[in-house]
Parts: C-alpha cells; structure tokens; sequence
C-alpha cells in the first residue's frame, strides 16, 4: 500500500534534505517491480495521471533526482531574495528572517510535489502557492504598490529556482547535454503555469533565461534583510545545524557557504563583501570543484 500514498503523505523529512527522491526509488525500496524501460508504458502512465506533469523519461526528473538538488534549492533562494520585493515573497513562507531553513524545506516540498506528484497533488499545490503569495503585499523601493502574486513578481521567483537547479546540479557534474539543458527549461514551462504564469511569458531557453536576468538587473539590490537572509544561511545556529544534518555528512554551513559561492557573477558581485568565509569565499572555479566532491560524497551516502 505504500506506493499509493500521495506525495505529501511521504514528504521529505527535516534530514533529507540533499535530494528530492525519486517516486521510482520509492516503489523499489518497497519492493515494487521497476517500471518498465518502455516509451509506449511512461506515455500510458502519463495518459493515466500517474506521473503528473512529468514522466521518468523527463529531463525534469534527472535533474530534480540529483544529490545537489537540496544545496540548489539554497541558491535559488539566495537570488531571490536580491529582488526587494521578491524578500517579502520568501518572508512568508519563512518564520523569521534569521530562521530560513523552514522557508527551504517549505520550497522542497512545494517543489517536489509539483515535479513528482500526480495532476491533482501539482494543481493543488500551485493553488496553494498562488493563495499564500495573494495575502503578500506592500511598497517597493519606488513607493509603488505590489502584491506577492504580480505576475512579474511570481516569474522572477520562478526564474531563480529553474536555473538554480539545472546550472548547479550540471556544474555539480550531472551528465546534460547542451540539447538536454534546453529541454529542462522548455519542460519548466509546466511548472511555471502550476503557479499561474502565462507560459509565452517565460524564458524556455538559455538565450532567453540569460537575457531575462540582464533585464531584472537594474531592479535588484542588497538590502539589510537580504544579507541578514544570506549569512543566516552561511552561519546557522548550532541547534538547527544539527536538527538539520546526518552522520558522515558535510557540516551544514559549509554547504550553505557553498550555495552562495555557486552563485553568478553578477549576483555575488552584489555584496560589499563576502558573507562568512570557507566555502563562503571560494572563486568559481573552486567552488565548481567543490561541488564535484559533494556530489561524490552524496552519492557514497546516498547509496
């Protein structure tokens, strides 16, 4: 019977926070039979709703399955949170702006019953996400009024996590081709409707993710809360660290570091200085390395 609970019945636990499982991975530790290998079986499943929006044959799940998909996760919300307004997005989902890891667990679980739960468990948690962010609202920097569920608003969000996942996961040393890339983008265009975006309004290719970014540009800055966000990431307290990991794991804080080091040029440029030390302040190149070695070291533990 276990295979047939829903998503959010065997939503990740504080501890899993390394990856998202694999719906597939479950049903074989039950001792389930593997899912057949065959196009034609993943297309009658899909037909049947079992699969959701994606299938295994997806992009979307090879790289949703990957050990970085948690230190991911950290990134997309370190970009986030650079746009004003999309801070007050993150604070409602979070406790205290001290306190993140409520909002990180929240966004994998969200996250992974889109990407891995069936039709229903994906439109109800879009509607859920759609009802939190319309009670999000106040003053930009420009002293306009704004609501968490502008559309502009719910595509930068969005934004940050589609390339937060695929670009730390591809440099992390998962196996995607250039073509492959592009289809992940192109499948996100399913999630990006779950949260009621127009789906020609999305980028759904790299060209257009990167242009996307140099047009948001000029309205991102840092502020208090922003780097008050990010080093709580970077240095969590001592009792959360260790709520949060497992034995023969990395520490906590050098992997957040490590998230932030993972950002891009233009995003860590951002700060006036670095914020902590250790992984904190590794030059790309290195940090590129590191997430090899984590990726390793997860896979050793994972399995």
């Amino acid at each position: 019977m276990e295979q047939h609970k829903s998503y959010h019945e065997q939503a990740l636990q504080p501890q899993q926070w390394d990856y998202l499982e694999h719906p597939a991975d479950r049903a074989a530790a039950a001792g389930a039979d593997p899912e057949p290998d065959e196009p034609d079986a993943d297309h009658e499943s899909d037909q049947a709703g079992q699969w959701g929006l994606f299938g295994p044959s997806t992009v979307t799940w090879r790289v949703h399955s990957d050990p970085l998909i948690g230190l991911a996760t950290l990134r997309a919300l370190a970009m986030q949170v650079l746009h004003p307004e999309g801070m007050a997005n993150v604070f409602a989902t979070a406790r205290r702006v001290d306190d993140p890891w409520d909002r990180l667990q929240w966004a994998q679980r969200h996250i992974g019953a889109v990407i891995f739960g069936n039709s229903i468990e994906a439109a109800m948690t879009g509607a859920r996400l759609r009802a939190v962010m319309g009670q999000v609202g106040g003053f930009s920097g420009e002293g306009s009024e704004f609501r968490g569920d502008d559309e502009e608003l719910v595509l930068w969000m969005h934004c940050c996590q589609v390339a937060s996942f695929v670009e730390v996961t591809r440099r992390g040393g998962l196996t995607l081709s250039d073509a492959e890339h592009e289809a992940y983008l192109n499948e996100q265009l399913r999630t990006a409707a779950v949260w009621g975006l127009e789906p020609d309004r999305v980028p759904a290719t790299r060209r257009d993710l990167t242009r996307y970014f140099r047009r948001m540009r000029p309205q991102l800055r840092m502020t208090h809360e922003a780097r008050a966000f990010i080093s709580s990431l970077i240095s969590p307290a001592v009792p959360e660290l260790l709520a949060l990991t497992q034995r023969n794991r990395p520490s906590w804080a050098p992997v957040a570091g490590l998230a932030w080091s993972s950002l891009p040029n233009w995003a860590r440029g951002m700060y006036s200085s670095v914020p902590g030390d250790g992984a904190g302040s590794l030059a790309p190149s290195a940090a590129t390395v590191a997430l090899h070695s984590l990726r390793d070291e997860l896979h050793r533990n994972r399995h």
